[in-house]
């Protein structure tokens, strides 16, 4: 029987990936299947510990669902490089991973509806800004933004993408518009207000700045990111038995 693994990267110490697996384990409540959930940070969850434990119980298919937004580093490097030195070993395994969550259609309906709570207790938005976490190696992560970010294009308002690494850092892109004496809103495209949402904040905090600044809440595992992980499964489920029946 396969067995179905989602990856979160976490981190290796403090609470943050027990609050992480409580998150994980109400959104998917609802849906009838056992789940091993793991940790690209983790000194007790690792994928690679996760996927060797399950071998040492006799299983040798996985589906490999990533809890990643975008295809960068984590989703294109580090996973595969994981199952492939487990592989080394364990050769009789297979495994097939999912894609990333951003490229979802329904992640548009999240932004949407974050945006929109915002805009109805603000008296004025004068562009939105949307910011992800980006990549300074590859360029996929700025193409899904970017089609995302089109895709939620129905405020008739200006919007701009930004990212913390890569070619559209926010550092240099943010800080004409902070100039413009504007309200300006902030989208993290982060799954969780986390680590990096925070410090997003606190740098922008600390920039020259007429305008007024506005935030929508990160993911937070949204209710709605349960149907999106439920069809990333079921994507793979459906290759998993095209390739058995070809």
């Amino acid at each position: 029987m396969t067995q179905t693994i989602m990856v979160i990267h976490g981190m290796r110490h403090g609470k943050l990936n027990q609050r992480l697996s409580d998150f994980v384990n109400e959104l998917m409540s609802k849906h009838q299947r056992t789940i091993h959930l793991s940790f690209l940070e983790s000194d007790t969850q690792h994928l690679e510990r996760v996927v060797k434990d399950l071998i040492q119980e006799g299983h040798q298919s996985f589906q490999i669902i990533p809890l990643l937004l975008f295809s960068a580093q984590h989703y294109c490097d580090d996973i595969p490089s994981i199952l492939n030195n487990i592989k080394q070993t364990y050769p009789q395994i297979e495994y097939r991973i999912a894609q990333p969550l951003a490229t979802h259609n329904n992640m548009a309906d999240i932004m949407i509806d974050h945006i929109t709570h915002v805009l109805k207790r603000t008296v004025q938005v004068d562009r939105i800004v949307f910011i992800g976490h980006g990549s300074s190696v590859y360029d996929m992560p700025d193409i899904e933004l970017n089609q995302l970010m089109q895709a939620c294009d129905v405020f008739d308002k200006p919007m701009h993408m930004m990212m913390v690494y890569g070619d559209y850092q926010y550092q240099k892109l943010l800080q004409p518009f902070l100039l413009m004496n504007e309200n300006i809103l902030i989208v993290p495209v982060f799954l969780y207000d986390g680590f990096l949402a925070n410090k997003v904040k606190h740098e922008i905090a600390h920039m020259p700045s007429s305008s007024k600044v506005h935030y929508s809440s990160a993911i937070n595992f949204d209710p709605k990111l349960s149907k999106i992980i439920e069809d990333r499964i079921q994507e793979i489920e459906v290759l998993h038995n095209v390739s058995y029946s070809t």
